[in-house]
């Protein structure tokens, strides 16, 4: 599917270049704007409102030379995904388009068709579940460090 969108994304491009203006937004912008819009576009097709359901759980896990590291970081990328998937849809968006992609708040603004106090928003409302839903898990790690520092 990703190869399909990244397809019909740099097609539409080249069948109607006028849709893309420099002045408004970078074509880096504009390609991930039109992939967000064409990937929307599928999940509509397919009676879905997010794709955290295809993802292959097993790609997330760090790989450790310890058997009860893995085990841990198994357990905790598990957590993290799904503090991120119980995220609103906008929340999680701005939050994987901000820290996983690489995008300024300007950027994500204008692919998303909004204000960026509106992405800072959405961005501190994510960041706070975030933090509520894994704090069990910060707090074990920060204790866990400490005890590995005596």
């Amino acid at each position: 599917m990703a190869e399909d969108i990244t397809h019909d994304c740099f097609l539409s491009l080249m069948r109607k270049p006028g849709n893309f203006i420099p002045g408004r937004a970078s074509l880096r912008t504009y390609l991930f704007s039109a992939a967000r819009n064409l990937w929307l576009k599928q999940l509509r097709k397919l009676g879905k409102e997010s794709g955290m359901d295809d993802l292959d759980d097993d790609k997330f896990f760090a790989v450790s030379s310890e058997p009860l590291d893995y085990l841990l970081d198994q357990e905790l990328s598990l957590k993290v995904q799904e503090a991120v998937a119980s995220l609103s849809p906008l929340q999680r968006e701005a939050l994987v388009l901000f820290e996983y992609e690489g995008l300024s708040l300007s950027e994500i603004a204008s692919m998303v068709d909004t204000d960026v106090g509106a992405v800072k928003a959405r961005l501190y409302r994510a960041r706070e579940r975030l933090r509520s839903a894994l704090q069990p898990y910060l707090n074990t790690n920060r204790e866990l460090v400490s005890l590995e520092r005596a």
